[in-house]
């Protein structure tokens, strides 16, 4: 779908579902929706409010419901920057803290970051505070952007931190991934996440989906794509890039581990409380790497 440019104004206008007045007459009369949108005098429904915006019997004006979501989004909201912020910065602070792990980890940390940032106050609103995109046209493709490709980046993170676990319980006394080969993976990682989720930006535009969004001249942000085959099969195509290969790669890394941590049997003297001790704690690690897995 071509955009418009209007070079008087140098703005760019995105596609819009334009209805004419008598569709929308019809579409009034027939949908209890948009009667509360319309104060009725001797003619009909036709002289137009738009504030609120929401219907007055829709749950999500309901102020117990308001109150929730604030409360539980600016839970998610403070606790996810703050803890990936504290990571961050007690890997850059302590220098024996800059390990290969960590590298990845804060990485991991600055994706989540990303997210909180630009993902969440907007799905928020625009989904369920306002049910509109409040956020100009330009914002539009830059968060659905941003948002698909800190999912990645959070993916392909955790590829990379089993494979290094991965090679060295199996291999120790080989030589350990650089610090230097774990920053070019990171940038591997950011190259093919910015790559895989780039045309989510290109078809992310603001669109009108009823004649009661044309009326109030408000807009959702959405994917609009050119055709209905494209759109499947970059659907099926995140669906194995993004979950699948991510999902296929941690259960064997994870599995292997685990099988060779929970089978071994130290030798000789291993028998006292301490090695029970560290055979203990290497449980404990490999449960929480099979956690990983959850994030997905």
């Amino acid at each position: 779908m071509a955009f418009e440019f209007n070079a008087a104004t140098g703005n760019t206008s995105f596609p819009l579902i334009n209805h004419g007045l008598n569709e929308l007459s019809d579409a009034v009369s027939n949908d209890s929706i948009f009667k509360d949108f319309y104060l009725k005098n001797g003619s009909g429904y036709d002289s137009f409010t738009c504030e609120p915006f929401l219907t007055s019997g829709s749950v999500l004006q309901a102020e117990w419901f308001k109150n929730t979501a604030y409360f539980l989004y600016g839970i998610v909201f403070v606790v996810a920057l703050v803890g990936n912020a504290l990571v961050c910065y007690v890997v850059w602070s302590i220098p024996r803290m800059r390990t290969v792990t960590n590298y990845f980890i804060v990485n991991l940390a600055v994706s989540d970051i990303l997210m909180t940032l630009f993902c969440v106050p907007t799905s928020f609103l625009s989904t369920l505070i306002l049910q509109y995109w409040p956020f100009g046209a330009e914002l539009c493709p830059s968060v659905n952007y941003a948002q698909a490709a800190s999912v990645l980046v959070s993916a392909y993170t955790l590829i990379a931190i089993s494979i290094d676990r991965y090679m060295a319980i199996m291999w120790p006394l080989k030589v350990r991934m650089s610090k230097s080969q774990a920053k070019l993976s990171i940038l591997a990682v950011w190259v093919a996440a910015l790559t895989i989720s780039s045309p989510i930006a290109m078809v992310s535009c603001l669109f009108q989906p009823n004649p009661r969004y044309t009326m109030c001249n408000r807009y959702v942000c959405q994917e609009i794509w050119p055709s209905d085959h494209q759109q499947y099969y970059y659907s099926i195509a995140l669906l194995i890039l993004q979950y699948l290969v991510p999902l296929v790669v941690l259960m064997f890394t994870y599995t292997s581990i685990g099988i060779r941590v929970w089978g071994k049997r130290p030798p000789g003297e291993a028998e006292n409380a301490r090695d029970q001790r560290m055979a203990r704690s290497k449980r404990k690690v490999i449960f929480v790497l099979y956690l990983f897995i959850i994030r997905l």
